[in-house]
C-alpha cells in the first residue's frame, strides 16, 4: 500500500527513509482560501500536499504562476537555497498535507545523495518554472510551454565585468537575467553604454532568434545570476506560439538599432517641394516623406535606438514627440526601407498556409517587367498620346451607341451559362489588357515598371503590374497612368459593340457579353468613390493624399461630434466626396438587390426550379450587398476610432 510520500523526488528515498520522514511529520488540513505559504517569510517546513489544488503566486499583485493538484512537494525551494519564499502557496480547494520540518528534510537531504541530487533538480526546474512565469516575456505562456523551457533552463553566474556575450560574434545563446544587473555596450569593451538591463531581462535574443550577428555587448554590471537558454530551444516553442513573436519582437524593437536597408533612391516629390519620394525599385518599395521623417530616415545608421533617435528628433526640432519617431520607423520597417528584429521561426500553421495559398491562389510573376514593357511600348507607345485617348474615348462612345441598338434585344436567358464562361475568359483577357495599359502609361512618363504577374484569388482571376516607380512622376502626368486602365477598357466596350451591331448569331452574343463585362469594369475602376483607378486619378488632381479616408473621418467623425460649416474649400469638398460616397454605396446595393435576383432568375430559366432560382437569387444579392456595404461601414468606424485630420 503507498504511503502520503509516495510520489515526486521523494520516490528517490529508500522505504524506511521515506517512513522516517513521514513519522517526522504532522498531518494539516487547509480550508479554501487559506495560505499554506507566504512570499517572503523564511522557511521552516515544506509541505507534501495528499490532496486538492493549490495556487502558486507571487509579486504584489499576486501573479499568478500556476496551479498544483494533488500529490505535490510544495515549500521545499526555501529550505534548499536558504532564502526567504520567492511565492505564495493557497489552497484553492479543501485540502490535506504532511508538514514537513525543514530540519527533517534536511536530515533526509543529508543521509542520501540521491535525494539530494534529485531534488536539487527538481527545484531547479520548479524555480525555472517560476521564474519563467513572473518575469520574462514567456510569463503568458501556457504551463506546459513553461515546463518544457524550464527543463532546459542552465543556471550560470558572471563576475562584475564578466561578457556574457560579445559584439560582432554569431551566437546561439540566450540569457534570462535572475538576479544582477547587465550593461548593454556597443564599440566594445571600452564602447558606448547603451542600456542598463536587470531581473527578468531577455539578453542574446535578436541573434539567436533572427539569425542575426551580435549588434552589443552584454557585460556584468554587477554580479549576476543567470539561465542560460539556447536559442534552439526557444524558437520551437515560438513556433508553436505565435502571439509569442509580438511580444519578443516589440522588446526587441526597443533595443533595436535600425539601419537603413536596401538601395533606395531619393527624389523630390514632383508636386510638393517640400516632400520627398523614397523609392527602391527593386523591392517595388516607395514612400512619400516630409522633411523631418527623411531626417529620421537618414539618422538610421545602425547605431541608434529608438530612443536616442527620438533624442535626435528633439535636438533638430525641439518638439519631444517620440511617437511620431516610432511610426515614421515603424513605417520605414513595413516597407522594408530599415533593418528590424524579425523572429525566423516557422510553424505547421505557417507551412499550411503556403499550402492553401498554392491552392487557393496561384500565380505566375514576372520579377522584372520593365524589358518587356520597354519592347510593347516601342510598338504601341502612339496609343499613349493625346491622339491616342481620344481614339479611344472616341471607340467607346460610338460602340456604346451601336451597343445599345443590339443589346435592347438581348436577355440573360440568351447569355446562358456559356455566355457567363466565355465573358469569365474575356474578362482575363481584358484585364491583361488592363494592366498593360497601366505599365505603358508608366512608360510614356518615362519611369520603370516593375513586378507583373498573372493568378488566382479564390478562383478568380487576378491580374497585376507594379506601377510604384509612377510616383515620381508629376501628379497630372500621374493621373494618365491611372487613368490608362479604364480607358482601355471602354475603347475595347466600344470596338465590341461595334462587332456585335455588326453580326448576329453567338458571335453577336459573345461580343455582347465582352462589351458588357468591360463597361462593368470601367464603372467599377473608375468610379473616384471606391479605392481604384478613378479615386487615384481623383486624388492626384486634388493634390490630396489619403483622400477618401481624411473625408470620412472629417464628416462622421468632426462633424457629427461638433457640427458646423466647411471652413474652406477642401472641407467642403470632404462633404462632398463622403456623401457621394454615401449615396454610391446605398445606390449600388439597391441596384444590386433588385437586379441581382432577376439576372440570376433568367441565366437560369429553364435549367433550375423556380423556387430554388428565387432562393438562389435572394442569397446571392444579400451575398454582394453585405460585400458592398461591410467595407464602407469598417471604413466608417476606422474614422471614427481615429482623431481629428
Amino acid at each position: 500500500m503507498s504511503g502520503p510520500l509516495d510520489f515526486g523526488p521523494l520516490l528517490v528515498l529508500e522505504p524506511e527513509e521515506r517512513a522516517r520522514l513521514a513519522a517526522a511529520s504532522t498531518s494539516v488540513r487547509f480550508s479554501a482560501g487559506a495560505t499554506i505559504v507566504r512570499e517572503g517569510e523564511s522557511a521552516d517546513a515544506a509541505y507534501a500536499l495528499t490532496s486538492g489544488r493549490v495556487r502558486v503566486a507571487a509579486g504584489p499583485n499576486g501573479r499568478t504562476l500556476r496551479t498544483l493538484a494533488a500529490p505535490v512537494l510544495v515549500g521545499e525551494m526555501a529550505i534548499l537555497s536558504g532564502q526567504p519564499r520567492n511565492a505564495s502557496v493557497t489552497a484553492i480547494v479543501s485540502c490535506r498535507a504532511l508538514r514537513i520540518p525543514a530540519v527533517a528534510l534536511r536530515a533526509a537531504i543529508s543521509a542520501s545523495a540521491a535525494f539530494a541530487s534529485t531534488l536539487d533538480a527538481f527545484a531547479l526546474v520548479r524555480h525555472g518554472t517560476h521564474f519563467l512565469g513572473r518575469s520574462s516575456p514567456f510569463a503568458d505562456l501556457p504551463s506546459g510551454a513553461i515546463d518544457e523551457l524550464a527543463a532546459k533552463l542552465e543556471p550560470v553566474r558572471f563576475a562584475e565585468g564578466d561578457e556574457l556575450l560579445r559584439e560582432s560574434e554569431e551566437g546561439d545563446d540566450t540569457y534570462l537575467i535572475r538576479t544582477g544587473e547587465v550593461e548593454i555596450v556597443r564599440g566594445g569593451s571600452g564602447g558606448r553604454v547603451l542600456n542598463t538591463l536587470g531581473s527578468g531581462a531577455f539578453v542574446g535574443d535578436v541573434g539567436a532568434l533572427t539569425g542575426a550577428i551580435r549588434t552589443a555587448t552584454v557585460r556584468a554590471k554587477t554580479p549576476v545570476e543567470a539561465f542560460r537558454l539556447l536559442g534552439s530551444d526557444v524558437r520551437p516553442v515560438v513556433a508553436k506560439h505565435r502571439h509569442l513573436v509580438h511580444r519578443l519582437e516589440a522588446a526587441m524593437q526597443g533595443r533595436h538599432a535600425p539601419r537603413r536597408s536596401g538601395t533606395p533612391t531619393i527624389a523630390p516629390a514632383p508636386d510638393d517641394p517640400t516632400a520627398t519620394i523614397l523609392g527602391d525599385s527593386a523591392t517595388g518599395a516607395y514612400l512619400r516623406l516630409t522633411r523631418e521623417a527623411l531626417a529620421i530616415y537618414r539618422d538610421l545608421d545602425g547605431e541608434r535606438t529608438l530612443r536616442d533617435l527620438a533624442f535626435r528628433h528633439f535636438e533638430r526640432t525641439g518638439a519631444l514627440d517620440p511617437q511620431a519617431v516610432f511610426a515614421t520607423v515603424a513605417t520605414l520597417q513595413s516597407a522594408g526601407l530599415a533593418s528590424a528584429p524579425r523572429i525566423v521561426a516557422e510553424d505547421a500553421n505557417s507551412r499550411f498556409a503556403r499550402v492553401t495559398d498554392l491552392v487557393i491562389a496561384p500565380r505566375l510573376e514576372m520579377h522584372d517587367a520593365d524589358r518587356l514593357a520597354t519592347h510593347l511600348f516601342r510598338f504601341l507607345g502612339f496609343a499613349f498620346t493625346p491622339g491616342g485617348v481620344a481614339a479611344a474615348v472616341g471607340f467607346g462612345i460610338v460602340g456604346l451607341g451601336a451597343l445599345a441598338s443590339v443589346f435592347r434585344e438581348a436577355s440573360p436567358n440568351d447569355f446562358g451559362l456559356g455566355g457567363i464562361l466565355v465573358a469569365f475568359a474575356g474578362l482575363l483577357v481584358a484585364g491583361i489588357g488592363h494592366e498593360a495599359a497601366h505599365a505603358l502609361a508608366t512608360k510614356a512618363g518615362g519611369r520603370r515598371v516593375g513586378r507583373a504577374g498573372l493568378g488566382l484569388l479564390w478562383f478568380t482571376p487576378v491580374i497585376y503590374v507594379d506601377t510604384s516607380d509612377a510616383w515620381l512622376i508629376d501628379r497630372r502626368r500621374r493621373a494618365l497612368v491611372n487613368a490608362a486602365g479604364p480607358l482601355f477598357n471602354f475603347g475595347l466596350a466600344g470596338l465590341l459593340g461595334l462587332v456585335a451591331a455588326w453580326t448576329d448569331g453567338p458571335l453577336q452574343l459573345i461580343a455582347i457579353w465582352l462589351a458588357v463585362a468591360n463597361l462593368a469594369s470601367v464603372v467599377f475602376n473608375f468610379s473616384p468613390l471606391l479605392e481604384f483607378d478613378g479615386y487615384y486619378v481623383l486624388e492626384d488632381l486634388a493634390n490630396v493624399n489619403a483622400l477618401r479616408h481624411k473625408a470620412l473621418r472629417f464628416v462622421f467623425t468632426d462633424l457629427l461630434e461638433h457640427p458646423r460649416r466647411p471652413r474652406s474649400r477642401l472641407e467642403a469638398g470632404f462633404v462632398a466626396y463622403a456623401a457621394a460616397a454615401l449615396a454610391y454605396v446605398i445606390g449600388v446595393t439597391a441596384l444590386v438587390l433588385v437586379g441581382v435576383p432577376s439576372l440570376v432568375d433568367g441565366v437560369l430559366a429553364d435549367r433550375v426550379d423556380a423556387s430554388l432560382r428565387d432562393l438562389l437569387g435572394i442569397l446571392v444579392a444579400l451575398a454582394l450587398a453585405a460585400f458592398n456595404l461591410g467595407p464602407f461601414v469598417s471604413e466608417i468606424l476606422a474614422a471614427r476610432a481615429d482623431g481629428a485630420p
